[in-house]
């Protein structure tokens, strides 16, 4: 079982809302270290202001940026900044699991064994930041769309969750991710990302294994 790290940012970018407004996905959250702050909720019934709204923005990327590139764990530039676990169940096909919490969000990071077999490479992201205000999907969707194109929209996730209001879903030769609302975590909602990319999102693999989907 993963056990939570107090790492509530992974950058001091994301501290500062107009930069992170401006950083892409590529340059969000390079070469930074946690930093150890308070975790406070957000109140869910009090709409979020803009400056927020861009801060969340912020900790997405980052915790986009730290899974962008599909490398071996051994090679992953997040491993010294995550908590991380093998599986402890026969069911878990993953060969590890690691988690990176921001100040409203968690980033899980799943490495698979690639088509060899002899290694273990990021093959699936699954993030979600703790606010329910529904603006937040427009907000994520643009930095997604730049690298998968438009969204369509489908009535089911590929994974296990309670989902509130239209998934957007991108599907290419290579990846599989879709951006919705979840509640079943938390009754109020919290904004999900999940991305799978080949060979896990691969023909029949698609939809992910049960030790993948499971509510953290």
């Amino acid at each position: 079982m993963v056990s939570l790290l107090t790492a509530a940012s992974i950058l001091p970018l994301l501290l500062n809302p107009v930069l992170a407004k401006d950083a892409n996905l590529e340059s969000a959250g390079a070469s930074y270290a946690p930093l150890d702050v308070s975790r406070k909720g957000l109140d869910p019934l009090v709409p979020l202001s803009k400056n927020q709204r861009n801060e969340l923005l912020g900790e997405f990327k980052g915790l986009v940026h730290m899974g962008l590139h599909k490398v071996t764990f051994e090679a992953w530039e997040g491993k010294d900044m995550a908590d991380c676990d093998k599986p402890q169940r026969p069911q878990d096909r993953w060969s590890y699991r690691c988690e990176i919490i921001t100040g409203q969000g968690n980033g899980y990071y799943y490495f698979y064994p690639n088509e060899s077999r002899q290694a273990a490479t990021l093959q699936a992201l699954d993030i979600r930041v703790n606010a329910a205000d529904e603006r937040l999907l427009d907000d994520f969707r643009r930095p997604v769309q730049e690298m998968f194109g438009l969204a369509s929209f489908v009535d089911k996730t590929s994974v296990r969750a309670k989902p509130s209001g239209r998934i957007r879903h991108w599907n290419t030769n290579e990846d599989v991710a879709e951006l919705f609302m979840d509640r079943a975590v938390r009754p109020e909602g919290s904004v999900r990302f999940v991305w799978m990319r080949s060979p896990l999102a691969a023909g029949a693999q698609a939809a992910l294994p049960a030790g993948f989907a499971e509510a953290h």
